[in-house]
């Protein structure tokens, strides 16, 4: 069965809304996992996470920048090749396409190229649920993650300086590459809804998907 896909940028909810369709998921009797990061997991799934928690500014063209850049390329080629379903279906919580909107945003061709090069063998996903919030919203998360201590990354890493004008391309970007990539997206703003409604939506739609999925 192919994952389905949580997917919004920064402070729009995902991880919290994830764990919520799983609980509501169960309750049609599906019983799900969550998965942050690569999907064979192992050593690579631990570098991912290394990599992606790095809050420091990182050099282009450093060896880090590098292989943080190779690793996000090369990982849903990866997990197309590697990953072998198991008995549960997947919430896979953010995907490479963040990345590559990214890339796209920054004018990295080579990143983006790459990206593009290797689509065909791409990861394939059931459907997915792209989360919107307004900007202030996300801004205010921001702080109130950094006020408890659930994050270090500073706003011009997460919102381009903070710049709103910026981050909405990120975004625009991000739904264009989604919209050509992967079928049955959901769209759902996530500002003020409350986590459970959206939970329930993006559950029947991901039930739907893995039910109609060839």
């Amino acid at each position: 069965m192919k994952p389905y896909a949580v997917e919004g940028l920064d402070c729009s909810g995902k991880k919290t809304v994830a764990r919520l369709v799983r609980e509501h998921l169960l309750r049609y009797g599906l019983e799900s996992r969550i998965v942050i990061g690569p999907l064979v997991g192992g050593s690579l799934g631990r570098l991912d996470a290394r990599l992606a928690g790095i809050t420091a500014a990182v050099p282009p063209g450093s060896p880090t920048d590098l292989l943080r850049r190779s690793l996000y390329i090369a990982e849903p080629v990866i997990d197309r090749a590697l990953h072998r379903p198991g008995p549960l279906p997947v919430l896979k919580v953010s995907t490479h396409f963040r990345a590559w909107a990214r890339a796209e945003r920054e004018g990295d061709r080579w990143m983006s190229r790459a990206y593009a090069a290797t689509a065909p063998a791409h990861l394939r996903f059931a459907g997915a649920t792209l989360l919107h919030t307004d900007f202030p919203t996300r801004l205010e998360r921001h702080h109130a993650d950094v006020a408890s201590g659930r994050t270090t990354k500073n706003s011009q890493r997460r919102f381009f300086g903070p710049d709103p004008g910026a981050f909405t391309v990120w975004h625009d970007l991000l739904d264009r590459l989604m919209t050509a990539h992967v079928p049955h997206v959901l769209r759902l703003d996530s500002t003020a809804a409350e986590p459970a409604e959206l939970a329930a939506r993006i559950a029947l739609h991901a039930a739907t998907c893995w039910e109609a999925a060839p």
